[in-house]
């Protein structure tokens, strides 16, 4: 596959992808700044995928995510000429369930509307714009039980089909709906259980165990919500 085409009226772009620096593409940007994420460099993050596309230039890419109002970060490889735009910021790669894949030459941007939004690093509550999102383990996601719909760009309460990643919950479980219990794995291992039915998993990290599950937080009567410092609550994403 032929190399991205540089072309000289995105010299400010080209600058950006070589060097991994924030700068400003103004000719195409309105003059707002592409962030760059070192952390995801030589990584592809399948979250919250909106395309992945081949594309003829480094400005098709930029100018298709700027152009659409879902995408909030774009991936991009400069040598296979991938493209793929993203409905949510990132934080970071240990954030991301199950781990993103090895993808050399890919670089991750976020766009100015990233900020605040679903995926982006935060400190507290504030710190997250979304109605119904909060501060969970550094990273805005919707409360515990809720699905950020892309097309919709919000938290809401159902989903139609399920995407290929999870939000992860610290400290939350639910009791006595177990569809399949794995013994003998460690934490990495268990989000990469969670396929077809499954709606979440918990990994009970004093025995070592990963519970099946296809049912969410918010599905089952008060009193199988649990809480537990020793276990972690994944949530399947959506994927429209």
């Amino acid at each position: 596959m032929a190399a991205f085409i540089w072309h000289k009226f995105v010299a400010v772009i080209y600058s950006l992808l070589l060097h991994g620096r924030p700068c400003c593409c103004s000719v195409m940007c309105g003059n707002a700044q592409l962030v760059h994420l070192p952390d995801f460099d030589h990584l592809f993050v399948n979250e919250h995928l909106l395309w992945n596309d081949q594309m003829e230039s480094v400005a098709a890419c930029v100018s298709r995510c700027f152009l659409d109002t879902r995408c909030r970060s774009m991936q991009v490889d400069r040598n296979s000429s991938r493209c793929s735009g993203h409905a949510t910021a990132f934080a970071s790669p240990s954030k991301i369930y199950p781990p993103a894949i090895v993808s050399q030459h890919s670089r991750l941007y976020l766009l100015p509307r990233a900020a605040h939004f679903i995926g982006s690093a935060c400190t507290s509550d504030g710190d997250c714009h979304v109605a119904t999102s909060v501060c969970n383990d550094g990273v805005c996601t919707c409360q515990i039980g809720l699905w950020f719909s892309p097309s919709q760009q919000a938290c809401v309460t159902e989903c139609s089909t399920l995407g290929s990643g999870l939000v992860r919950y610290p400290g939350y479980a639910i009791w006595g709906h177990d569809v399949s219990v794995h013994t003998s794995l460690g934490e990495t291992s268990c989000p990469q259980l969670c396929r077809d039915t499954c709606q979440s998993i918990e990994f009970d990290g004093e025995r070592n165990r990963c519970i099946i599950n296809t049912v969410t937080y918010l599905r089952v009567n008060s009193t199988d919500q649990g809480q537990h410092p020793q276990w972690a609550y994944y949530q399947r994403n959506c994927a429209a």
